[in-house]
């Protein structure tokens, strides 16, 4: 299951730090998942508390019946924060199956108590109201925060330290409990300042790398979108050559075949290599080959791991070596899913 899991985060890896080849990879697979688990429960976390604050709109979850079924949704939160923790906490003493096996079920619950509660705002009359714009702007600075640390990792190691500082000013901008609280005073202005001024000092930051990375960008552009094409192609090949039948997984995310998934995927590679002289156009190019690459794999390895149990096969080394991992997993899909 670990060696699954290496391509799901090569391909997935930030296009930034393919781009610029400064970033140091030293987690494992497992803690990468742990990360994103991570930030499932932030994302989850946010939507609860900014809704129980939120009298009007538990009033008319109650008009329809479905407090209940919220309360129950928070219990089952709870039970994936516990689980998470034992992630960390197997994570700690080296025990990494059992952190992986933690992990992956956290991920599901929070996923589960994540749609549940949407499907309950729907309900409610709540889906486009203020309190999931709130949430909204909550996931963005998380975003803009996780776009940081990113940066921090490629950032040439004699960078001026002004660049630094702007990536500090940004951090501090960004303060996600503040912004929590203002939303909960009503106060949304302030933190949409916050947020945009953060912006702009981020976008400082990546002048200065643009600058420093003209030259260089093509074939690092070339490098990462064929280590993204070559990682799929052979998920791909192990699932057909194991008998899985990936039909559903494909229709599941939109695709009728393998065939029309690659089809698509280069012509996205071929639209991002003809920006190599555009940075902030390539890299939003390359982080949207990264994220639909990141959803069909960690299906494909879901589908995979699957079968595998189905047919008592345990789900050991496919091959796979460690290096060139990348060190996040990415903004994850799109959609309401964590």
């Amino acid at each position: 299951m670990l060696a699954m899991l290496v391509s799901v985060i090569m391909a997935a890896a930030p296009a930034s730090a393919i781009l610029y080849g400064q970033a140091q990879i030293q987690s494992t697979p497992t803690e990468e998942l742990v990360e994103v688990a991570d930030r499932a429960e932030q994302q989850v976390k946010n939507l609860i508390d900014l809704l129980y604050a939120n009298e009007t709109a538990l009033q008319k979850i109650e008009d329809v019946g479905l407090l209940d079924e919220l309360e129950a949704n928070v219990t089952l939160y709870e039970e994936g924060v516990v689980n998470l923790t034992a992630a960390h906490d197997a994570l700690e003493i080296g025990d990494y199956e059992a952190a992986l096996d933690y992990a992956t079920e956290a991920l599901g619950i929070l996923r589960e108590v994540f749609s549940s509660i949407h499907t309950i705002l729907e309900a409610a009359g709540l889906q486009k109201g203020h309190l999931v714009d709130n949430q909204g702007l909550l996931e963005a600075i998380t975003r803009q925060l996780h776009g940081i640390d990113r940066l921090r990792e490629i950032l040439p190691e004699g960078a001026p330290n002004e660049i630094n500082q702007l990536l500090d000013d940004a951090e501090a901008l960004l303060d996600i409990d503040a912004a929590r609280t203002l939303l909960l005073e009503g106060n949304a202005a302030e933190v949409i300042s916050n947020l945009q001024e953060a912006k702009q000092l981020i976008s400082q930051v990546y002048d200065y790398l643009k600058a420093q990375a003209e030259e260089s960008n093509a074939w690092r552009i070339y490098g990462y979108c064929e280590t993204v094409r070559e990682r799929i192609r052979e998920r791909f090949r192990q699932g057909n050559q194991t008998g899985i039948d990936f039909t559903a997984v494909l229709e599941s995310l939109g695709y009728q075949s393998e065939n029309q998934f690659m089809e698509t995927l280069e012509n996205m590679i071929q639209v991002a290599q003809g920006k190599a002289g555009d940075f902030k156009n390539v890299m939003q190019d390359l982080e949207a080959i990264g994220q639909m690459v990141q959803e069909m794999d960690q299906a494909l390895t879901q589908e995979m791991h699957r079968y595998q149990g189905g047919n008592g096969q345990a789900g050991g080394d496919d091959g796979y070596g460690s290096g060139g991992m990348g060190s996040d997993y990415g903004q994850g899909g799109g959609g309401n899913n964590p």
